[in-house]
């Protein structure tokens, strides 16, 4: 019996250290439900043709970021244009504070807005900025796209800068699992004795 339960304490703690890695692989980039990932960069979509998006921290890592970017201050978003047809049309980029609740993105976003460089053409296929995030935060970024024919297109993706709530959750859970599992020990190995047991001696 006890050799049983041992094994099945070690499975939660591999399951859980798992669980812990995974989130700490997911914070040198991850995908955002809005955009796709490859490695370390996101895109976002447009039809079967993307843009690819990588964050970085000057002086402070080298690795590359996608979805969570672990620090504030200082950050590096590079955006390549994959497709050179989008390199003759317009490219409108938006950086917002993410309300965490539905938005109208036609609606008036100004009071949101972290950055915003207005549409032009990007002939050399890459877009690059640096950009100064003070305090921990979700934010949203829109990418629009302004088509021969004058129509607009814009995708999303999502990312969180700094220590987040939800950058922390599975260590809070895995913290959580440890101490279930103490418990059941601890029950294990002291089973209550019968009602009106007297002691031996």
């Amino acid at each position: 019996m006890r050799t049983s339960l041992l094994r099945s304490l070690a499975a939660a703690l591999g399951a859980m250290m798992l669980l812990v890695a995974h989130s700490s692989a997911k914070a040198e980039g991850g995908a955002g439900p809005e955009a796709m990932s490859m490695g370390n960069m996101c895109m976002v979509m447009f039809g079967y043709d993307m843009i690819h998006i990588t964050s970085y921290l000057p002086g402070k890592s080298r690795s590359e970021y996608c979805e969570e970017i672990p620090a504030t201050g200082k950050v590096i978003m590079v955006f390549d244009i994959e497709n050179p047809k989008f390199r003759d049309m317009p490219i409108e980029i938006r950086i917002i504070r993410d309300p965490l609740t539905p938005i109208d993105l036609t609606s008036n976003l100004d009071p949101l807005t972290e950055v915003h460089f207005p549409a032009k053409l990007y002939k050399t296929g890459t877009l690059s900025f640096e950009h100064d995030y003070p305090k921990d935060g979700h934010f949203l970024g829109l990418v629009t796209l302004t088509k021969d024919n004058g129509e607009k297109e814009t995708q999303t993706f999502k990312f969180s800068v700094g220590a987040t709530f939800m950058q922390w959750v599975p260590f809070i859970l895995g913290g959580v699992l440890i101490g279930l599992m103490v418990l059941a020990y601890w029950k294990h190995s002291h089973p209550a004795k019968p009602v009106g047991a007297e002691p031996t001696g």
